[in-house]
C-alpha cells in the first residue's frame, strides 16, 4: 500500500476524522486529505508525527522513507523547490493568507516588516541565535499579556495577539515530533488561550469558542496537565458571563477536576474558584462555601511566584479568592453586612495597579446582592453610577453581563420605577463592540 492508502486505512481503523487529526498534529486539514489521496508528499517530520498519533508502529515512516528513496529525496537529488513544487506553493499560499488575515486585522504587516524579518533570521544565525533560543523571549511575552489584555480594550490587543501568534504558529510548524515542540504548544496554547479570552471580553462568543478548543488542544500536545486544567477553567469563568448553562457546566468542571493533577497548581486553584462560583449560581449556598474553604486552601499552597500580588491573568492571589467570596455571597445571599465586609476584603485584596474592571465588576455584584436582599433602589443606584462611569471600550462581557444581572434580579414591579428605568435605558445603550 501506498502512504496515502495506508494513512486513510489508519485513519478509518482509529476512528478519527482528518479535521481532528489535523487538529492533533497540528497541521491544515485541506492539506493533510491531499497526502491521505496521494496528491501531495508528507514531510519527515509530519510522517514521524501521523505515525505517533496513529500507533503505526513505524509503518508510515518507513513507506515515508521508501516514497523518499524512489523520488530522489534521500539521495539529494535535485533542489527542495524541484522535488516537492506542490508542497512550496501550497507553504506560500498560506503564508499570503495569514499575512492577508493581519493586514485585515490592522496588525503590523507588509513587505517591509517581512524583509526586516528576514534579514533579523540571517543575522540570528550568523550569530548562532537559533529558533530554540527564542523560548524564553516568548514566554516572555505571555507574561507581558497576562497583564495587558486586563489592561487595554479588545480592539487594541487582537491585531497584537493574531500577528504574534502567526509567528509562533510557523516557528511550531518547523519544530513537530523534536525535543522543544512541547513546550512551543505551550507558547501556543497560552496565546491561544488570550485570544479567547480577549475575543470573550469584545463579545464575540462564537470566534471565542474555537479558540478556546485550540487552546485546550495545544495544552495537551504540550503535556503540561496544569496548563490544560488552566485553560478549561478559565473557559468556564468566561462561559458564566456568557449565560452558558450552570449545570453543564458544573458537570464539565467535575470531570475536569476528576482527571487533575494531585499537586497543587495554578490551574487546579482556579478550577475550585470556578467550581464555587457555578454551585453559587445554581443557589448551593453549603456546596459552594465547601468549595471556597478548598479554594482558600489551595491559595495557601501555591508557590509565591503564582500568589504574587499582581494585575495578571496568570496570577492567583488572594484577590482572586476574595472575588470569589463577593460572587457567592451576592448570588446566595445571607446577610447584607457579610456581603459589604465581603466586598470590603476583596477591594483592599486587589493589587494597587489593578486596572478598573475588576473593582467595577466587584460593585456591581455588590449592588446585585443589594437588589437580591430588596434593597432595590439603593442596588440599582450603585450599578448605575459604577456602569456610566466605564469608558465605553472598557465595558467587557464580564462587566456588561453583571450589570444586566443586577435588573434581571430587579423584581417585575419594581421595573416601573423612575431609578430602575433610567438604568434600564443605560443598559441599552449597550457597550461598543470592535475587534480593530
Amino acid at each position: 500500500m501506498s502512504f496515502g492508502e495506508t494513512l486513510r486505512r489508519l485513519i478509518a481503523e482509529r476512528e478519527i476524522g482528518v479535521r481532528e487529526l489535523a487538529r492533533r498534529v497540528p497541521c491544515d486539514a485541506g492539506h493533510l486529505s491531499k497526502i491521505s489521496h496521494g496528491i501531495k508528499r508528507p514531510s519527515e517530520q509530519l510522517a514521524s508525527r501521523l505515525d505517533d498519533l496513529l500507533d503505526a508502529n513505524g509503518e508510515l515512516v518507513a513507506l515515508f522513507t521508501t516514497t523518499s528513496d524512489n523520488t530522489g529525496q534521500a539521495t539529494g537529488a535535485g533542489s527542495e523547490k524541484t522535488r516537492f513544487p506542490d508542497r512550496e506553493e501550497d507553504d506560500e499560499m498560506q503564508r499570503r493568507r495569514l499575512l492577508q488575515s493581519l493586514i485585515t486585522l490592522g496588525a503590523a504587516s507588509s513587505p517591509a516588516v517581512e524583509a526586516l524579518q528576514h534579514i533579523r533570521d540571517g543575522v540570528d544565525r550568523a550569530i548562532g541565535r537559533d529558533e530554540g533560543s527564542h523560548l524564553d523571549d516568548w514566554e516572555e511575552t505571555v507574561a507581558e499579556y497576562g497583564y495587558s489584555i486586563l489592561q487595554l480594550p479588545p480592539h487594541r490587543t487582537i491585531p497584537e495577539l493574531a500577528a504574534d501568534l502567526v509567528t509562533v504558529q510557523r516557528v511550531a510548524s518547523r519544530h513537530v515530533g523534536g525535543r522543544q515542540y512541547p513546550a512551543w504548544c505551550r507558547v501556543n496554547s497560552n496565546l491561544s488561550m488570550l485570544m479567547a479570552k480577549t475575543l470573550g471580553s469584545a463579545g464575540q462568543p462564537r470566534l471565542a469558542r474555537d479558540w478556546w478548543t485550540t487552546a485546550e488542544h495545544a495544552a495537551t500536545t504540550s503535556g503540561d496537565a496544569d496548563l490544560r486544567v488552566m485553560v478549561t477553567a478559565e473557559r468556564l469563568i468566561q462561559g458564566m458571563y456568557e449565560e452558558r448553562p450552570a449545570a453543564v457546566m458544573l458537570r464539565r468542571a467535575d470531570a475536569t477536576l476528576a482527571r487533575a493533577p494531585r499537586a497543587p497548581g495554578r490551574g487546579t486553584a482556579q478550577l475550585h474558584t470556578a467550581r464555587t462560583q457555578l454551585l453559587a449560581l445554581q443557589g448551593d449556598g453549603a456546596a459552594a462555601a465547601t468549595a471556597l474553604r478548598t479554594a482558600e486552601e489551595y491559595l495557601q499552597q501555591l508557590p509565591a511566584s503564582v500568589t504574587r500580588n499582581s494585575p495578571s491573568v496568570f496570577a492567583y492571589g488572594e484577590d482572586r479568592v476574595r472575588y470569589t467570596e463577593v460572587w457567592a455571597h451576592a448570588y446566595v445571599g445571607g446577610s447584607l453586612g457579610e456581603l459589604e465586609e465581603a466586598v470590603e476584603r476583596a477591594l483592599h485584596a486587589l493589587p494597587d495597579d489593578e486596572p478598573p474592571r475588576r473593582p467595577a465588576q466587584l460593585r456591581l455584584l455588590h449592588a446585585a446582592g443589594l437588589v437580591r436582599a430588596g434593597d432595590v433602589t439603593e442596588g440599582v443606584r450603585h450599578a448605575h453610577a459604577v456602569y456610566e462611569a466605564q469608558p465605553a471600550d472598557q465595558r467587557s462581557t464580564m462587566v456588561t453581563s453583571l450589570a444586566k444581572q443586577v435588573m434581571e434580579a430587579v423584581p417585575e414591579a419594581g421595573r416601573k420605577q423612575p431609578g430602575v428605568a433610567a438604568y434600564g435605558e443605560l443598559l441599552a445603550s449597550g457597550p461598543r463592540r470592535s475587534m480593530a
